[in-house]
């Protein structure tokens, strides 16, 4: 039985928590090149505002980045799509870059995301990239319809693992376990518990993950397993693009892009 009293504990384990969903930020936002002149709009959401901005008219893809990234990310992709005339919309997910909410977990990134496809929309597919993917995937099985999906170097996260890694830093047992009891209480609405293998399993979109074997952050054999969760799902595997590369790489995109459009499939 700890000796902290109830008040620090509880202090100490919101600490915890804090640094669990508060995303490290820049010190000044910025925006890709390919955004700088689009249609911008601030959405609002359950968990605060989201900045979004779209590119062209007419059924749009949704660019969702990953954990301490921004709309940066796909200065490529949105150039691309630009050229071919394919509409884009880019968003910077709760916690991160021009958007005011603070915090951000995958349950409250699925609604920024859910709201943003409904404000920008109409959306016909997302590519997302790592902690992107996830969220999509979350907002997909609360409800947000897309026919099609690319998924950059997801990950498949475990609280356990997390609460387990934070254990490992020293954090105390009492700490951790009071941390644990905080956020499955706050979150016990939330689908704290998201299975992205059992989620893929009920999944209609059609779906791309692409992966480079390299992948310092997220191994391959994670898009390996969703795809073989995901119904009717492909893969492309790539090697010497690591975590963040590969979402910006000409030719891994082209092959991307002709997904979404349909091509081949």
């Amino acid at each position: 039985m700890s000796d902290t009293p109830s008040d620090e504990l509880d202090d100490l384990a919101r600490q915890v928590l804090d640094v669990m969903l508060r995303p490290k930020r820049r010190v000044r936002p910025r925006i890709a090149e390919a955004f700088r002149d689009a249609e911008d709009m601030e959405v609002e959401t359950p968990d605060g505002s989201v900045m979004s901005w779209r590119v062209g008219k007419g059924p749009a893809t949704l660019l969702v980045h990953g954990w301490e990234d921004d709309n940066c990310l796909w200065g490529p992709i949105a150039d691309k799509c630009f050229q071919l005339g394919r509409a884009v919309v880019a968003m910077d997910l709760p916690g991160h870059g021009f958007s005011k909410s603070e915090l951000t977990s995958p349950d409250v990134a699925a609604r920024a995301i859910a709201a943003v496809a409904a404000a920008q929309g109409p959306i016909d597919s997302i590519v997302g990239h790592s902690f992107g993917c996830i969220a999509s995937m979350q907002a997909m099985t609360a409800g947000l319809a897309v026919p099609r999906v690319a998924f950059i170097a997801p990950p498949i996260p475990r609280m356990s693992e997390r609460w387990k890694r934070i254990t490992e830093k020293g954090v105390p047992d009492d700490v951790v376990a009071r941390a644990q009891e905080l956020y499955a209480a706050e979150h016990a609405d939330r689908a704290p518990s998201f299975d992205p293998e059992a989620a893929a399993e009920d999944m209609k979109a059609k779906a791309l993950f692409v992966h480079s074997l390299d992948d310092e952050s997220c191994p391959a054999s994670n898009s390996q397993d969703l795809k073989r969760a995901w119904p009717g799902a492909k893969i492309i595997l790539t090697d010497e693009l690591g975590h963040r590369l590969i979402a910006q790489d000409s030719a891994t995109l082209d092959r991307i892009i002709d997904f979404v459009e349909g091509f081949g499939s």
